[in-house]
C-alpha cells in the first residue's frame, strides 16, 4: 500500500490529538458537515495516530504494525460501520474495505438506500449497532484505545439509535466513539446531547486540488478543474476523475440548455434514460454508445441521477452568481459559462434559488429510493415552468417599457 495516512482535515486531527493528550476523550464526538468534507478520514486518521505503536519513528516508508493494520481496515481495536443492506455478507464487507483502501472517500452503492440497523440478537452482522456495542465492551487488544466510527449516523433506524443510547451515555473506559453525519435533522435529541459536536466545512479549493492530485494520480490542471467543479466535496471531486464524468457534465449542461429553451420533449427523454440507466444519446462522442455506458445495477442508476442533480445545482448556482457578481463571477463549470450567462439574463434570482431547493429535494427523494424516472420527470417539468414564467415576466416588462 502506498498510502501512509488517511487524508483527513489536519486542523481537526490536531485538535482531537490535543484532547487525547489532555486525557479528555470520554465524551463521544459528533462530526457534522457536508458530504465529502473529510469527516470519515479525519476520524480514521485520529484512530491511527492515537493507537500508533511507535509515534516517534513511524512514518512514510517505515510504518509500524498498528498503522499498517489501520490503513488496511484490519486493526482489531478500530471498527468502522455504515449504512448497509441487512443481507450484506462478509465477502461484500471485505469488498467495501478493498475499495476504501484504494479510494478513502469511497461509498458503496447500497449505502444510499440502506440504514445503520440494530442487528439480530443472536447473530448480529459486522455492520450493525449490536455488533459495534459488543466490540466496545471488550478491552483493547493491541492499541491503547478502542475506536468506533459510525458513518452516516443520520441513517440509523430508531431501534438502533435507542440501543446505542446507553453506550453513548457511559462509554467504556479507553474508548472513543465518532458519529458522522451530514446533518442532525431526524436524529434523536438524546443522542445529540451526549456528543461533543465538531463542524466541518467544505474543502478549500487549493487543498482539494492537492488531495485530488495525490489520490487520483492526475495532473495539477486536471485536479484543479475537478476541484473547482466539486465545490469542496472530495467524494464528488474524485468521481469527476472517472471516465463517465465528462459525459455526465455534458448531460447536465445540455439539460440546463433544454430547460431554458423549454424543450419538454428532450427533458422527458432524459428522465426516461436516467430511469433505464442510460446516458443521453445527445452527449455521446466517438465510439461511446448507450449500451457501453449503461448502469445496470439500481444503486448505480441512483448514483448517476444524484450526480446529475448535483451538477445541475452547480449550474444554477453559477447562474445566480453570474447575475449577482457580474464580471467578478468565477464559474464552477467554466465550459458552460457562456450558456449560463445567456440563460440567467432572463431569470429572477429568487426563482433560481427556488429551483436549487427543488433540485436538492429531488436528490434527497432519489436517495431515499423514490422512482428515479418519476422524480426526474417532475423535477424537469417544474424547472421548465419556472424558466417559462421568468421569461414571460421579462417579456411583459419589455412590452410595458
Amino acid at each position: 500500500m502506498g498510502r501512509s495516512s488517511f487524508r483527513g482535515r489536519q486542523d481537526v486531527v490536531e485538535k482531537l490529538m490535543n484532547i487525547a493528550q489532555a486525557g479528555k476523550l470520554g465524551q463521544p464526538f459528533l462530526l457534522v458537515g457536508p458530504e465529502g468534507s473529510g469527516k470519515e478520514n479525519t476520524a480514521l486518521e485520529f484512530a491511527r495516530l492515537v493507537n500508533c505503536a511507535e509515534p516517534t519513528t513511524c512514518g512514510p516508508g517505515n510504518l509500524c504494525e498498528s498503522c499498517v493494520k489501520t490503513l488496511s481496515f484490519q486493526h482489531p481495536d478500530i471498527r468502522w460501520i455504515g449504512p448497509a443492506p441487512a443481507s450484506i455478507g462478509e465477502k461484500e464487507i471485505l469488498d467495501i474495505f478493498k475499495h476504501k483502501i484504494e479510494n478513502p472517500f469511497y461509498q458503496h452503492p447500497g449505502a444510499a438506500t440502506s440504514f445503520v440497523s440494530i442487528g439480530d440478537p443472536e447473530h448480529p452482522g459486522q455492520m450493525t449497532l449490536r455488533s459495534l456495542i459488543h466490540f466496545l465492551r471488550k478491552r483493547a487488544f493491541q492499541g491503547k484505545y478502542k475506536v468506533a466510527i459510525v458513518a452516516d449516523s443520520q441513517r440509523m433506524n430508531q431501534s438502533a439509535a435507542n440501543a446505542f443510547l446507553k453506550t453513548l451515555e457511559e462509554p467504556p473506559e479507553n474508548t472513543v466513539i465518532f458519529m458522522l453525519t451530514t446533518g442532525t435533522t431526524g436524529m434523536l435529541p438524546t443522542i445529540l446531547s451526549r456528543c461533543q459536536k465538531m463542524r466541518f466545512d467544505p474543502w478549500p479549493e487549493d487543498e482539494l486540488t492537492g488531495l485530488l492530485q495525490d489520490i487520483g494520480h492526475v495532473s495539477r490542471d486536471v485536479a484543479a478543474s475537478a476541484a473547482r467543479t466539486a465545490d469542496g466535496n472530495a467524494r464528488r471531486g474524485l468521481s469527476l476523475l472517472e471516465p463517465t464524468a465528462q459525459v455526465m457534465i455534458a448531460w447536465a449542461v445540455q439539460l440546463f440548455d433544454w430547460i431554458h429553451r423549454r424543450d419538454r420533449f428532450m427533458v422527458s427523454i432524459s428522465a426516461d434514460e436516467l430511469h433505464r440507466g442510460l446516458v443521453s444519446h445527445a452527449c455521446l462522442t466517438g465510439d461511446q454508445t448507450q449500451k457501453s455506458m449503461e448502469a445496470k445495477e439500481s444503486a448505480h442508476r441512483r448514483d448517476r441521477a444524484i450526480q446529475l442533480c448535483e451538477l445541475l445545482n452547480l449550474l444554477y448556482r453559477d447562474a445566480i452568481n453570474c447575475r449577482e457578481a457580474g464580471d467578478e463571477h468565477r464559474p464552477r463549470l467554466p465550459g458552460a459559462a457562456q450558456l449560463v450567462a445567456g440563460a440567467c439574463a432572463g431569470r429572477h434570482t429568487d426563482t433560481l434559488l427556488e429551483d436549487m431547493a427543488t433540485i436538492e429535494a429531488s436528490r434527497r427523494e432519489i436517495d431515499r429510493n423514490l422512482n428515479i424516472g418519476l422524480a426526474m420527470a417532475v423535477l424537469f417539468e417544474g424547472l421548465i415552468d419556472h424558466a417559462e414564467g421568468d421569461q414571460s415576466d421579462r417579456d411583459q416588462a419589455s412590452v410595458g417599457a
